[in-house]
C-alpha cells in the first residue's frame, strides 16, 4: 500500500512537484528558443528559432507567438503565422540587441506533406534568403524587428 511521506499527506511523485514544473517549462523553451554553445567555448553563440516546434503547430490558420523571451544574447520575439491555404507563412521576429549572436537561425516546420521552397525579407528593402531542406533560414545578417514571407508548397 501507498502511504503518504509528508505531513500534508501528498506523494513526493505526484503534483504538485515544482521540479517537474520546471522541466516542463525549459522543455517549452527549448521547443521555441535554443541559445547554444555549439563550438564548446563555454558561451552560446548560437541562437536558434522554432527548431523543435511540431509540425502541428504550423497548420493553416495556427500562430505561434512569444513575445520577450529572454535568451543569452537579449530578448526575442516572434509571430508566425500559417496560412498554408494561400501558400505562405509569415513571420515577424523582433532579433535581440544587447549581444547578437555569431548565428541566428529560424526554422519554419509545416506539417508533413508541405515544405518551404522559398523565403524573403518583406517590406521596402526585401531580400531572397536560401532555405534548406528542412525550411531553415539564416538571420544572422539581419537585426531589429524582421517580416519575412516563406512560400510553401504541398509535396
Amino acid at each position: 500500500a501507498l502511504e503518504p511521506v509528508d505531513a500534508g499527506g501528498r506523494f513526493f511523485y505526484c503534483p504538485p512537484n515544482s521540479a517537474a514544473n520546471a522541466h516542463f517549462l525549459s522543455m517549452l523553451r527549448n521547443t521555441l528558443v535554443q541559445d547554444w554553445d555549439l563550438d564548446d567555448d563555454g558561451r552560446p553563440e548560437t541562437l536558434r528559432l522554432l527548431f523543435a516546434t511540431p509540425k502541428r503547430w504550423l497548420e493553416d490558420g495556427k500562430v505561434i507567438a512569444v513575445e520577450r523571451v529572454p535568451t543569452a544574447f537579449g530578448e526575442v520575439a516572434l509571430r508566425v503565422e500559417s496560412k498554408l491555404g494561400a501558400g505562405e507563412v509569415l513571420a515577424d521576429v523582433t532579433l535581440p540587441t544587447r549581444e547578437p549572436a555569431k548565428r541566428t537561425l529560424l526554422r519554419i516546420r509545416v506539417p508533413d506533406g508541405w515544405r518551404v521552397v522559398t523565403a524573403a525579407t518583406t517590406g521596402a528593402a526585401s531580400r531572397s534568403l536560401l532555405v534548406d531542406e528542412r525550411g531553415s533560414v539564416d538571420l544572422t545578417a539581419l537585426s531589429g524587428r524582421v517580416a519575412l514571407r516563406f512560400q510553401v508548397r504541398k509535396n
